[in-house]
């Protein structure tokens, strides 16, 4: 490494901030990958964007969801029809808490 953009204790930081424990060799290793993608972003910050303008979406959709229209569903009854348990109109499921 020439003229390293990110030293072992900005690694460090960057995981500590990512809640990420790294052993010595881990360390090691990732170091240089991570001055690879540096590198890289170097090469994306070179080229000229000054005429294009920002885009959020690479196609031309705009809204692809339905419009919310309130339409006939089923009735409580129906829908508690094929459940295994119900009680006092309600789905009966087994408990995931334990006291």
């Amino acid at each position: 490494m020439s003229s390293s953009k990110i030293s072992m204790l900005d690694l460090e930081h960057i995981a500590k901030l990512a809640r990420i424990n790294l052993s010595e060799s881990e360390k090691i290793t990732f170091l240089p990958q991570l001055e690879s993608v540096l590198e890289y972003l170097d090469v994306l910050n070179q080229a000229n964007v000054e005429n294009i303008e920002p885009t959020f979406r690479v196609n031309d959709q705009k809204n692809v969801l339905r419009s919310d229209e309130i339409v006939d569903s089923f009735d409580q009854k129906t829908a508690l029809s094929t459940a295994p348990k119900t009680q006092d109109a309600y789905f009966v499921v087994p408990g995931t808490i334990k006291k």
